[in-house]
């Protein structure tokens, strides 16, 4: 995330390059360690899942960087740029949730901050209703007030936190 497309793309694609040349390598023998296939996988040829795949990030890593976001390897650019790339993978995919990685590679923390906060305040207000027709049943919604916990000051200890809690687990257990 940046201001403009040109912006991310000096900000942010030295740090594409390094996390697809050099973050997303998986040992073969995690990949096909004993127990992930069935005797008759192994018999009749079949590879992991995880073969050819670093040809593939090889490849991902040559490309430059209007072919990786032109090609879906990554959504990135400007505000307008990422909220168009984000309608269309979420209309794209049919989800609603689209878990995002806004730290890749070896971004500095400061870069990470500033695209985090753009993304939070300029294209999560924009693509959050999406699929504003549907009822959300999957996100988290906060807990009412009186249920939540009531902090406790540290210095009281553990046994006197837990003796102001024993009328509360009474009634939860039936008094046990």
């Amino acid at each position: 995330m940046a201001e403009t497309d040109a912006e991310a793309k000096r900000l942010y694609e030295k740090h594409a390059r390094y996390f697809f040349s050099r973050c997303l390598h998986v040992y073969p023998g995690f990949a096909d360690a004993p127990g992930y296939r069935t005797e008759a996988t192994i018999r009749a040829g079949l590879t992991t899942q995880m073969a050819g795949q670093s040809s593939a990030l090889n490849q991902a890593a040559a490309l430059s960087w209007e072919e990786m976001v032109e090609r879906g390897y990554i959504v990135a650019g400007g505000v307008d740029s990422v909220i168009e790339q984000m309608e269309k993978l979420a209309r794209g995919l049919k989800c609603g949730h689209l878990v995002c990685l806004l730290h890749f590679g070896d971004m500095p923390t400061e870069l990470c901050r500033y695209s985090s906060e753009l993304f939070a305040t300029r294209v999560i207000p924009k693509v959050r209703n999406i699929w504003g027709e549907y009822t959300d049943h999957w996100s988290p919604k906060p807990m009412a007030k009186e249920e939540r916990t009531v902090p406790r000051d540290p210095s009281r200890g553990a046994f006197t936190a837990l003796e102001d809690a024993r009328p509360a687990l009474q009634v939860a257990t039936g008094g046990r």
